[in-house]
């Protein structure tokens, strides 16, 4: 049994949809987290008008300059930049370097939301697309833009898990978890960085750029969960017995 999709869509793109249901999802719940730890509605809704305009030139920067020229279209790691950009750029209009680091840890929140539904979009359009299979529920693409060919459906994992991730992350901050960031950040590298191997555009590397960035990022958060354990220790030693 397999999956087929024709590639010729109308004038309507399913990509097209699904990447703005992307950014829309992802605002709405950077704006919710914002309101609810106590930043300005002015502040949120500022950051929701900037968040498409800086996700979607960067998304395109990143693939431009990683591609050295060669590939017009959206890099998945320059739209995470995008969305941290415009937290940064509010926090410096407004002045509020106390409120950057909520900020910044509510678009962590919001990005695998974002990505799970981008993948569903790059998943209708055959962009993104895996490496060659034609076991269950492989996945084949017709059309005259992409040819015809049957591959791995790595977007609807990629999607299945990025959305568990966000549901994860949702259940950390509820119970206060300290390190919830850097667990959906850890989370959601490791994902990146494995499901990788499982596209097409990957056969030939043994290391992507995005893969670096996703290792970089876990050697971060490591570093700041090591050193958060520390001053939790060393503040319990100072408590008088």
């Amino acid at each position: 049994m397999n999956i087929h999709i024709n590639t010729d869509h109308g004038t309507v793109s399913p990509y097209r949809i699904f990447l703005l249901l992307a950014i829309a999802a992802g605002t709405a719940v950077i704006i919710r987290q914002c309101v609810k730890r106590g930043i300005a509605l002015r502040k949120s809704l500022l950051l929701a008008a900037m968040i498409p305009p800086m996700c979607i030139s960067c998304a395109a920067a990143f693939a431009f300059v990683t591609s050295r020229g060669s590939i017009i279209g959206f890099a998945s790691i320059g739209a995470a930049a995008g969305v941290y950009v415009a937290a940064l750029l509010i926090s410096l209009i407004w002045q509020s370097p106390g409120e950057r680091t909520i900020l910044l840890q509510n678009c962590t929140f919001a990005l695998p939301l974002m990505y799970g539904i981008a993948k569903i979009g790059c998943f209708t359009a055959g962009c993104c697309h895996g490496i060659a299979y034609d076991g269950l529920l492989c996945v084949r693409y017709t059309g005259k833009r992409i040819g015809d060919i049957c591959v791995f459906p790595v977007q609807l994992l990629e999607a299945a898990v990025f959305i568990t991730i966000f549901i994860a992350g949702m259940v950390f901050l509820k119970k206060h978890d300290i390190h919830s960031v850097e667990k959906v950040t850890i989370l959601s590298a490791a994902a990146k960085f494995t499901l990788e191997y499982l596209r097409k555009s990957h056969s030939h590397r043994a290391l992507s750029i995005e893969q670096a960035v996703c290792l970089l990022a876990t050697i971060v958060c490591l570093i700041n969960m090591k050193k958060s354990q520390k001053r939790q220790a060393a503040a319990a030693q100072s408590v008088p017995q």
